[in-house]
């Protein structure tokens, strides 16, 4: 049996950081994003052989052994829970993990749907969202919005609610001028590290969980800036968008320590001395990707410009479906 699954990353453009427990269970959260041409392939084949993970982000491959806690054995440990013992998982991702576009999202929701596909469960993106952010903060500790098994799972371009009791996902009209010139105005510029986002996330959570008023001030701010963008994009204002991101950028500074640095800084300064309109780092914060956005005839020169201070400066484009099941290898 071949099964391969394929789960693509996401960017956030406004209310990141609402979506954190506990937050959103006590004040509701909102962000908007979407989930873009850049992924993670799964691969499993049944060899009747003891099950085996390779992939060349962890440049080594592991086998079924003595209960280790490393990344590599939750997988594997995983799959064995739900009675998966043999064959070959081969994972390959676009960009390195921990690099503020949800890849352990996007890697722990194709997991599921590998293993909900290979026992012929009928489970939903909702279904699959849901799992998948438990199992990653109840199973594997991790620290994360719930916007990313969610965004990621159900795909597209999108505004999402998130409350105690459920998520609410809205998605925008996916072909028209302003969603293509959006398309054509981003660039990601790769800082040159990865960062663990339970650390980067873990100051926010810890002064939420206090009622911090500072904090709970500026997330409802965050939050507020979600909304606004969600107008703007249905009012097709570009001038709008960019403001908001910027403002956006200023406020998620201030929920932490490390959210920013002078590497960080000197990225967006130099972006934009060279055009670039809009700025933020994606993720958690400390390392990773920064969105740029720029006028669509500007891309080429922003880019070039970009390349002179990171090895990695990439376009995307947005991918309209979540995490789903590609045709066998």
């Amino acid at each position: 049996m071949k099964i391969s699954v394929y789960s693509p990353l996401r960017i956030s453009f406004a209310g990141g950081g609402t979506d954190i427990s506990p937050f959103f269970e006590n004040y509701t959260g909102a962000v908007v994003n979407t989930t873009i041409d850049r992924g993670i392939l799964i691969r499993y084949t049944d060899d009747s052989l003891p099950l085996e993970l390779s992939s060349r982000d962890f440049l080594k491959s592991s086998i079924i052994s003595s209960g280790k806690t490393s990344t590599e054995e939750n997988i594997i440990n995983l799959f064995i829970k739900h009675g998966i013992k043999t064959g070959k998982l081969i994972i390959n991702g676009d960009v390195p993990p921990g690099s503020g576009l949800g890849s352990s999202s996007s890697l722990i929701n194709g997991l599921l749907k590998i293993i909900h596909s290979l026992k012929k469960d009928d489970v939903s993106a909702y279904e699959l969202a849901e799992e998948s952010y438990n199992l990653e903060r109840n199973d594997f500790n991790i620290i994360l919005g719930k916007q990313d098994p969610y965004a990621i799972s159900l795909g597209g371009f999108k505004f999402m609610e998130f409350f105690r009791n459920g998520v609410i996902c809205n998605k925008f009209e996916s072909h028209n001028d302003f969603i293509q010139k959006l398309e054509r105005s981003i660039l990601l510029v790769y800082t040159g590290k990865t960062r663990e986002s339970s650390e980067a996330l873990r100051e926010q959570s810890l002064r939420s969980s206090a009622n911090d008023e500072k904090t709970i001030k500026n997330l409802n701010s965050l939050k507020n800036l979600a909304y606004d963008l969600n107008s703007s994009i249905k009012n097709k204002n570009f001038s709008d968008l960019c403001t908001i991101i910027n403002n956006g950028w200023k406020i998620k500074k201030s929920l932490g320590e490390k959210i920013s640095s002078e590497k960080i800084e000197h990225i967006m300064d130099y972006a934009r001395l060279n055009g670039a309109i809009a700025s933020r780092l994606l993720g958690g914060g400390s390392e990773g990707f920064v969105l740029l956005i720029s006028d669509p005839g500007n891309i080429d020169h922003l880019q070039k410009a970009m390349l002179s201070i990171s090895d990695f400066v990439i376009r995307i484009r947005f991918d309209p479906y979540g995490t789903r099941t590609v045709s066998p290898f």
